[in-house]
């Protein structure tokens, strides 16, 4: 095969999606129980009057719900925009009378379907398990989670905590700092972000799995919080637990609406755009790199050729020195070899 054609393979299988490791995001994943009904909330950045809930591509018949009022209902699904903090916008959709035939990729947003100005991505799952009120936003163990504590007031006293708080032993931090860390349980609030408040759990396990709190003011008497609920699943028997980029995420059990922030939205809304940049600079990469290979390869090969012409066909080759010895030198044709497929 023409070294050409190899360089441009490579170049067209970056451009198609092949399997680099660099491009892929992690989208987020919610999981539901039969007969119940969940709220995912999309944060959005607020550009567009037009709202949408479809599931898989988008096409025609994906479209669940499309409107330019700020609710709408068709069926089992619904679609509610609200303003947010921080100039934000809330898509909320919702699913009633979960059905394991709604498990599947979705995406809320705004604009229109097929180019949306702004939107989020999610999976839903729907299992049979009990117990289950909404949608819990899914990790698989060994992830690092990070969690918005969204709509809450600030205080210079923050919060993190498991369960209702009720006893001491639920309290995972309590703090007057803007940091603090507790073995892989950590708080940061970060004065101007989306959510002003963060908690995060890093390598979680299966054992993580349950409901918190987060907010300002003491962990018994908060003077504001937010409930977030979790559930950490096994990782699939096909992949290997990475570290993700922070996902935010709130969640009301109460009212079964998680919060998320994706990369996917990050791209739309003229944030940072991971996912965006890097596949830009793995072709910028093919681009620049192909001319640099065919004149290094290009080289190489002239200065073979050279050896080759230049050297006799014997194995040896003697040249009088000007003492009147002689000088041997032994030039070996197969000790340089090519090989282009």
């Amino acid at each position: 095969m023409n070294i050409h054609r190899v360089l441009f393979f490579c170049f067209f299988s970056a451009l198609c999606g092949g399997n680099t490791g660099l491009v892929s995001a992690k989208v987020n994943i919610y999981t539901g129980a039969e007969g119940e009904t969940g709220t995912i909330n999309c944060n959005v950045s607020p550009s567009g009057s037009r709202k949408f809930f479809c599931k898989n591509e988008c096409k025609a018949e994906d479209i669940l719900v499309k409107t330019d009022d700020v609710r709408a209902q068709s069926g089992r699904y619904s679609i509610e925009y609200r303003d947010g903090s921080s100039g934000r916008g809330i898509v909320s959709v919702t699913i009633t009378n979960l059905t394991k035939s709604d498990s599947g990729r979705y995406r809320c947003g705004l604009g229109g379907t097929s180019v949306p100005e702004s939107f989020s991505d999610f999976e839903v799952r729907v299992s049979d398990a009990t117990g289950i009120s909404g949608f819990l936003h899914t990790y698989t163990e060994g992830e690092n989670v990070t969690l918005g504590c969204s709509d809450t007031v600030y205080g210079r006293q923050k919060f993190f905590c498991k369960g209702e708080c009720k006893k001491e032993e639920d309290i995972i931090i309590d703090t007057d700092g803007n940091r603090a860390q507790s073995g892989r349980y950590s708080i940061k609030y970060d004065a101007g972000s989306v959510f002003g408040l963060y908690v995060s759990i890093t390598q979680v396990t299966k054992s993580d799995s349950g409901q918190y709190r987060c907010g300002y003011g003491r962990a018994l008497s908060p003077d504001s919080y937010r409930k977030l609920q979790i559930m950490v699943i096994d990782v699939p028997t096909t992949l290997k637990p990475t570290s993700t980029l922070p996902v935010f995420l709130t969640s009301d059990p109460s009212v079964s609406t998680p919060t998320q922030i994706s990369q996917t939205d990050q791209q739309q809304t003229g944030t940072a755009s991971p996912r965006g940049w890097i596949s830009f600079t793995t072709v910028l990469l093919y681009v620049f790199s192909i001319p640099f290979i065919i004149v290094f390869l290009s080289g190489l090969t002239l200065m073979i050729i050279c050896i080759q012409r230049n050297t006799k066909p014997k194995g040896l080759q003697t040249r009088g020195n000007s003492d009147g010895t002689n000088m041997e030198v032994t030039f070996f044709n197969s000790l340089i070899t090519l090989t282009v497929g």
